[in-house]
């Protein structure tokens, strides 16, 4: 399922019409549509000599829409305090090991927000044989997940920040695997930054009588639904695996999935997600929305 175009010039419309309006609600609502656009921060940070600069190189050159990578000063640095991880999405990167110091840092980290990258991981392991040493990284990648608290993933960066196939033998750097990670995590915080806007908008239709047609009317447009159903998949991540694909079986199956909820605010985001299947199919068919 698609989600709403974060850029879109309807939000922008919005506030200049409710402040047309109602001045103090447009200031307000500009506010709103500010934050929900401003790029994610993806934040690289690790100990000096990991490979912070080559990674965030690496996912700068995939790029992701709507996000902007960021590369904190060295952590564990002799009289030095230690940067502020506060990125949206935090990629902390690894060479070998987890160190007391990497722990120290993420301590506090989201895991839903945050990932470790085991980089130079052709280097992991005695073996040079491209099979054995990438099975060799991608276990101890798992080791550094279970002692560092984060998800992690082997990454050879310098070959990722390159843009080219390994010498090494693998097909890819493991950049492809890094990559939907980080996408999937700035896929989070829009989600979420949707919520946020759509509350706020709602909150506002409720204060200012001047406004609220054009805001009610923002909340029921095709956009918004598609923002309601992105923030609706945050509270039912049990469930999104195993929805089927086509827009109307996906309707039927998430109307099915209402009774089984076992509380109200889980009800309230099957009801979001299908009310966006059932536009989309209406939208593929040719039937008018509403």
């Amino acid at each position: 399922m698609g989600t709403a175009d974060a850029g879109g010039g309807i939000l922008t419309d919005l506030a200049a019409e409710v402040a047309a309006l109602d001045e103090a609600a447009g200031d307000r609502v500009r506010a709103a549509v500010a934050s929900f656009r401003a790029p994610v921060r993806v934040q690289t940070a690790g100990r000096a000599g990991v490979g912070r600069s080559t990674v965030a190189a690496a996912l700068t050159a995939g790029g992701t829409d709507g996000a902007v990578v960021e590369e904190s000063d060295s952590v564990d640095v002799p009289g030095a305090p230690d940067p502020v991880l506060d990125g949206d999405v935090v990629v902390y990167v690894l060479v070998e090991a987890v160190r007391d110091a990497d722990r120290d840092a993420v301590r506090n980290l989201d895991p839903a927000q945050a990932l470790f990258v085991l980089n130079k991981a052709d280097t992991v392991g005695a073996s040079r044989e491209p099979a054995d040493a990438w099975a060799t990284a991608t276990a101890r990648a798992a080791e550094c997940s279970d002692e560092g608290g984060l998800p992690a993933l082997p990454l050879i960066g310098l070959l990722a920040s390159a843009g080219t196939s390994s010498e090494f033998g693998i097909s890819e750097s493991g950049i492809g695997a890094v990559s939907a990670a980080v996408a999937g995590r700035v896929a989070r915080v829009r989600a979420h930054r949707g919520e946020i806007l759509l509350n706020t908008l709602r909150s506002q239709a409720a204060r200012s009588l001047g406004s609220r047609d054009v805001l009610e009317r923002y909340l029921a447009c095709d956009h918004a639904v598609a923002l309601g159903a992105a923030a609706a998949r945050l509270h039912l991540a049990d469930c999104i695996a195993d929805e089927p694909e086509p827009p109307r079986t996906a309707a039927d199956w998430w109307r099915a999935q209402l009774a089984r909820q076992p509380t109200a605010r889980r009800r309230r985001a099957v009801v979001d997600i299908r009310r966006h299947y059932v536009r989309v199919g209406r939208q593929l068919s040719g039937s008018p929305g509403t």
